[in-house]
């Protein structure tokens, strides 16, 4: 796609995800992966939630037409708030993990492991 109409377009991918921020800080980026992962858990989890009739029939789902604005509405929302909640502790792993490889400088308050 050329390049002039493709900023027309706006952001895809994890940035449009993201909206379009880009990581200052690895805790940034660490918490932005967790948040982007845990979108693709809720989007999996809540893949059929409108697809049918509150009565459970073979019927039309209910606000068929806004089905899928909803849903990602609420996959947005879910994803954000596990997110902010940190109880899934992604994010913290891959720091420590990245601490460990020597990719980061240990932190403040974590002693130093001497191998």
């Amino acid at each position: 796609m050329p390049q002039n109409i493709q900023h027309l377009l706006g952001p895809t991918g994890a940035s449009a995800l993201l909206g379009a921020r880009r990581p200052h800080t690895p805790e940034e980026a660490a918490r932005q992966f967790e948040e982007l992962l845990l979108r693709q858990f809720v989007q999996v989890m809540t893949r059929n939630l409108f697809r049918e009739s509150l009565t459970g029939d073979e019927a039309p789902g209910w606000l068929s037409t806004y089905r899928d604005a909803q849903r990602d509405a609420l996959t947005d929302v879910l994803a954000r708030h596990l997110a902010e909640q940190g109880r899934l502790g992604i994010a913290e792993l891959l720091l420590r993990q990245w601490q460990q490889s020597g990719y980061l400088p240990p932190s403040d308050n974590e002693p130093e492991s001497n191998p």
